[in-house]
C-alpha cells in the first residue's frame, strides 16, 4: 500500500501535444469503421498553428463508402489524422490525390469527416472507379481567338498558355464565373499588350519599388534601382481574368528573391492596386 497513494491519471499534467491528441480524438467516434474512398483533386493539405503542435493532415475525399454496406455516398468529405514532421512526409506519400483507398477510420461525430487510425492501403471499387474516371477526365473549353482552355481541377480554374510580347503567359479564370465576361476581359486586355505591359510595368515599380530595394538591404554591393530600372526588370507570367472589367497579372523577377507582384486592375480605368506578395 502506498502512503500518499499515486497520483490519479486524470489528474497528472498532460503535456500540450497530449491535449491536442486528446481534443482531436473526441470529436470522433469510439467505434471503427472499414473506409473505402476516392481522394480528391486537391491533395492532402498540412497545417498547425505553431511550431509545438503537431500537424493537422486533411485529404478531401470525393465519394466514399462503409465497406460493411457497400453504399457510396457522393458527398465530399475528409479524412484526417494528427502527424509529426516524420510521420507527416510517410502520410503525404500514402495519401495521393486522384486514388482510391481502403482504412481503418472512426467517423466523426458531426459532419462528414473521419479520423484515420491506421495506415491506408489502395482499394477498389466499380462505382468509386467510374467516379474517379469522371473526375480526372479533361474539361476543355472553347476559348475561340484566345485558344482551348483547359480546366485544372486542382485549383478549380480553366487555364491555356498565350503569348505576351513573345513570352508564354498562363491566362487563367475560374470555374464557375460567367465564362463570356472572363474571356471578353481576356480579350480586351490581349488586344493591346504593348500597352498594358508598360502600364503594369510602370505602375508595380511606382508603388512598389521602395519594398522591392528593401529586398536586397542587406547586400553590400546592392545599388538601389529607379523606378524606371525596375518596371524593365519586371516579366508578366500569370493573367487572371474576372469579368466585369477585371483583371489581375502576376509579375515576376529574380530581384523579387521568389517573390511575385499582383497588380489589380480594371479595364476601363487601368491599374488600380499593386501588392508585394509571398
Amino acid at each position: 500500500m502506498w502512503l500518499f497513494g499515486k497520483k490519479k491519471a486524470s489528474e497528472r499534467k498532460l503535456s500540450p501535444e497530449q491535449e491536442q491528441v486528446q481534443a482531436f480524438a473526441r470529436r470522433f467516434e469510439a467505434q471503427e469503421m472499414t473506409l473505402v474512398a476516392v481522394t480528391g483533386m486537391q491533395g492532402a493539405s498540412h497545417t498547425r498553428e505553431n511550431e509545438d503542435e503537431l500537424w493537422t493532415v486533411r485529404v478531401p475525399l470525393t465519394a466514399w463508402m462503409d465497406a460493411f454496406d457497400a453504399v457510396v455516398h457522393h458527398q465530399p468529405a475528409s479524412l484526417e489524422i494528427l502527424a509529426d514532421d516524420r510521420l507527416l512526409g510517410y502520410l503525404l506519400q500514402r495519401l495521393p490525390r486522384n486514388f482510391i483507398l481502403k482504412a481503418k477510420v472512426r467517423p466523426a461525430l458531426e459532419g462528414d469527416a473521419f479520423q484515420l487510425v491506421d495506415m491506408p492501403e489502395p482499394g477498389f471499387d466499380p462505382e468509386l472507379k467510374a467516379i474517379l474516371d469522371e473526375q480526372v477526365k479533361p474539361v476543355v473549353l472553347d476559348g475561340g481567338a484566345l485558344g482551348k482552355f483547359t480546366l485544372n481541377r486542382g485549383v478549380d480554374q480553366f487555364q491555356a498558355e498565350v503569348k505576351w510580347l513573345e513570352r508564354p503567359v498562363l491566362l487563367v479564370f475560374d470555374r464557375g464565373q460567367e465564362e463570356q465576361g472572363a474571356l471578353d476581359a481576356a480579350g480586351a486586355l490581349l488586344a493591346d499588350i504593348p500597352g498594358w505591359d508598360a502600364r503594369l510595368r510602370a505602375f508595380a515599380a511606382s508603388r512598389l519599388l521602395e519594398q522591392v530595394n528593401g529586398l536586397s538591404a542587406e547586400d553590400e554591393d546592392f545599388v538601389p534601382l529607379t523606378e524606371e530600372e525596375l518596371a524593365q526588370q519586371l516579366e508578366p507570367e500569370l493573367v487572371q481574368a474576372e469579368g466585369d472589367d477585371g483583371v489581375r497579372v502576376w509579375l515576376g523577377s529574380d530581384l523579387l528573391y521568389g517573390r511575385s507582384i499582383r497588380v489589380d486592375a480594371a479595364l476601363s480605368a487601368g491599374p488600380t492596386q499593386a501588392v508585394l506578395e509571398d
